[in-house]
């Protein structure tokens, strides 16, 4: 009898409630914060005005627009400092830790930046922002692991999915929240919205187990690792033999690999990562894939900028960028529920070509005053994202890891991704200025295109595939058959 729990079944709905949790919680203080501030952008911007007007001297538009753009490209280079740190919590302290210690911090980030929007003192809001930045990355890892290691692999791709899911879902609740006819009237009603649902969450995370796999290899606890595969996966057969056979591979891989050699090279794990050949293509590999998701970022924070610089009306430009987070949502919601039933590698592939494809469109469509098709290819790349890029991107540098190096690398890929996103944004509205729509194809649509063909020669299927299965795959070792379902090795 197979020890995974189906989808459908109670267990697996059970499984999916908790990991769409897990998602809300995470997501919630960065998704809500960015996107209700958006939304009501005249209440922060009065209030940095304010602020500088009661203590130094009013500030001019373009002042205030420098300062905005300054505090959020801030927060993409604080979360490299955050990401860096995370793999010593997440691995030392385990996963549990971390998650409830990131969750704790992000809450107390935002009742910071509700008290400063009651002063003048707008660098207590900053630093409020930028505290958040920085365990904002130890959430995500933490996150990422989660559903990765309390899911079977039947249904990892699934679960992982959430994570995307979970943002879309987050950022169209702060996008609605932030109108003035709800909660948008008022900065601080908006800044501690966050606050209440944080609390609760760390109160939840500090009462729920940490993942089997910690438990079982770090830990050593094999009872409290059975203990938690049944908190998640409910009780099922063969639970028993799923954790033995969990700990002889691991323990075969230990054997494979005692030697002084690796003991040295993993004392630094940023090294290890880097001399190692397969975890270095595992890094490029997911380096690649996270190329795909740089258009979305300049597209998500200035499609209004973008469709009334080409001449659309204001309220129409308004309409269509609140209409793209709804498409956005229910686009990851699909992706939730196709992603186990697809190839991952064709999806991305698929998928990941249709963006390049819709950037291609928008930037020819612009130089040719074509308005609406500029916008439906907009629409057309944000469906493509939702649906096959960025809910299976950052499942990727987990599932091409080992236990031992997961979070590193995970935390690694995403420092790296935050550096790109910092200098793509802003570079995106000088270009845009400059030479149009075009931009996007120079900044995006041609490195992309290089990464997915390194994608299409390189990159192994990873859906429904034992973790130890690819990374055999990316050291050359070629199986002549994979375990059996029955064969326990379903959330390695």
């Amino acid at each position: 009898m197979s020890s995974d729990p189906s989808l459908l079944s109670w267990n697996g709905i059970r499984l999916l409630l908790i990991c769409s949790l897990l998602t809300a919680m995470t997501n919630f203080p960065s998704g809500f914060s960015h996107t209700s501030v958006n939304t009501a952008v005249h209440k922060l911007n009065e209030y940095l005005n304010n602020s500088f007007t009661e203590r130094y001297r009013p500030l001019d538009h373009e002042e205030v627009s420098l300062l905005k753009s300054g505090i959020n490209s801030a927060w993409y280079l604080f979360q490299v400092v955050g990401a860096m740190s995370s793999p010593f919590l997440c691995d030392n302290y385990g996963r549990k830790v971390a998650f409830a210690l990131s969750i704790a911090f992000m809450t107390l980030a935002g009742a910071m930046q509700m008290l400063a929007s009651f002063t003048p003192y707008s660098e207590v809001l900053i630093a409020g922002r930028l505290i958040a930045a920085v365990f904002s990355p130890l959430s995500d890892a933490a996150l990422i692991l989660y559903l990765q290691e309390i899911s079977p692999s039947s249904l990892r791709g699934t679960m992982s999915s959430l994570y995307s899911t979970g943002y879309s879902t987050m950022c169209l609740l702060g996008m609605l929240l932030g109108h003035e006819g709800l909660l948008g009237h008022s900065l601080s009603v908006l800044l501690f919205v966050p606050v209440i649902p944080g609390i609760l969450s760390t109160a939840f995370i500090l009462w729920m187990p940490d993942t089997p796999k910690f438990l079982l290899l770090v830990k050593k606890d094999k009872v409290a690792a059975l203990k938690s595969l049944r908190f998640f996966q409910g009780s099922l057969p063969d639970q028993t033999l799923l954790i033995d056979s969990m700990e002889h591979h691991h323990k075969e891989d230990a054997n494979n690999n005692n030697n002084s050699e690796e003991k040295a090279d993993s004392a630094t794990s940023v090294m290890h990562i880097l001399k190692k050949p397969h975890l270095r293509k595992a890094m490029m590999l997911s380096v690649s894939a996270a190329i795909l998701t740089l258009p979305f970022y300049p597209i998500l924070q200035n499609s209004t900028f973008f469709f009334t610089d080409m001449g659309v009306d204001m309220k129409t430009s308004q309409l269509a960028s609140s209409f793209m987070m709804v498409v956005l949502t229910i686009s990851s919601i699909c992706s939730t529920l196709i992603i186990d039933k697809l190839p991952r590698r064709i999806l991305l592939l698929t998928c990941g070509s249709c963006t390049v494809l819709f950037l291609t469109i928008f930037a020819v469509s612009e130089q040719m005053h074509q308005k609406s098709i500029a916008m439906g290819a907009c629409f057309g790349f944000i469906m493509s994202y939702g649906i096959g890029v960025g809910p299976v991107i950052w499942s990727i540098p987990p599932e091409l890891s080992p236990l031992a190096d997961r979070s590193m690398m995970f935390c690694l890929v995403y420092s790296i991704h935050s550096c790109l996103v910092v200098v793509t944004n802003f570079a995106t509205i000088p270009l845009f200025m400059s030479i149009g729509a075009f931009s996007f194809v120079l900044l995006f649509a041609i490195p992309s295109a290089f990464a997915l063909v390194y994608l299409l020669v390189c990159l192994p299927e990873t859906s429904g595939r034992e973790i130890h299965v690819i990374i055999n795959e990316l050291k050359g070792i070629v199986e002549d058959k994979e375990p059996s379902r029955d064969v326990i090795t379903s959330i390695a």
